[in-house]
């Protein structure tokens, strides 16, 4: 239950700032700050042809069923703690793919200037493997 709790909110909260961040003005004018909003459309070239495409539906179904059976058979994901990550994680990774299968790009806007742009969805996949998998101390 904790995946699927953790995976639909980190997906609506990534799809809902992706939606404040593009329907929201231009603010182009203003002095850069750290961190910054900042739009921008990350594209490759997998992400408009459908084999691209179909590789990553493929992909997070992989990562799904993987996540399940290592919950299932009790191999690992044990800890709620886990749980909660590894539904981060799927989620995050649902996101960008409803991303990519709608615009053929995903929507990054977090920028601090030294690292490449991001979005909600990175934050929830790489923040989700750490807790799913990190050291459990």
């Amino acid at each position: 239950m904790e995946i699927l709790v953790a995976g639909i909110l980190v997906l609506a909260l990534d799809q809902g700032t992706k939606w404040w961040v593009r329907a929201r003005e231009s603010q182009s004018d203003r002095p850069p700050s750290s961190p910054r909003i900042r739009e921008i459309q990350t594209v490759r070239s997998t992400f408009s042809h459908r084999r691209g495409r179909a590789s990553l539906i493929v992909s997070w179904v992989i990562g799904f069923m993987s996540v399940w059976l290592l919950v299932s058979t009790g191999a690992a994901l044990q800890t709620e703690l886990a749980r909660l990550g590894a539904g981060a994680a799927l989620g995050g990774a649902a996101g960008n793919l409803l991303d990519v299968l709608r615009r053929s790009a995903v929507t990054d806007f977090i920028d601090f200037g030294w690292w490449p742009t991001f979005n909600l969805a990175d934050v929830g996949i790489v923040a989700g493997l750490v807790l799913a998998f990190g050291p459990v101390g």
